[in-house]
């Protein structure tokens, strides 16, 4: 895959929307920090971003191999750190709609291992950031 970009621009009082091939990804503050409150936080984007990646790479794993997945779930919860200004303690429980026998149990614990997201999670990205 290409390098994927993305630019967010601001929109409103608070309210920011990133643009990503045509989608939008907006992102606001509550009301009790000074936004309007008509998105979700940054950092509750990158718990969905987390979420939506791992349910997909275990969807796509499922479909491979026939496992039923439709309605499964990815939970996603971490702990904010203020003074570190990073999130820590995840924890990720996919719950899938059905019993899993130790094969389909298999695959979709190897298959979360494919997300990008969850990779950069747990090991850090270089990031470089200008001022223009």
């Amino acid at each position: 895959m290409a390098k994927m970009a993305a630019r967010a621009t601001n929109v409103g009082h608070t309210l920011m929307c990133a643009q990503v091939r045509g989608h939008s990804i907006f992102t606001d503050l509550p009301e009790e920090l000074g936004g309007t409150d008509t998105a979700a936080l940054p950092p509750e984007s990158l718990l969905a971003a987390l979420g939506n990646c791992i349910g997909m790479v275990v969807t796509l794993a499922c479909n491979e191999n026939e496992i039923e997945c439709l309605g499964l779930t990815v939970d996603v919860e971490a702990q904010p750190d203020d003074e570190r200004k990073q999130l820590d303690n995840f924890r990720v429980t996919i719950t899938m709609p059905g019993d899993l026998d130790d094969a389909a149990r298999a695959v979709v614990e190897g298959a979360f291992e494919e997300s990008k997201v969850l990779g950069t999670v747990l090991g850090g990205a270089d990031v470089e950031v200008t001022v223009a």
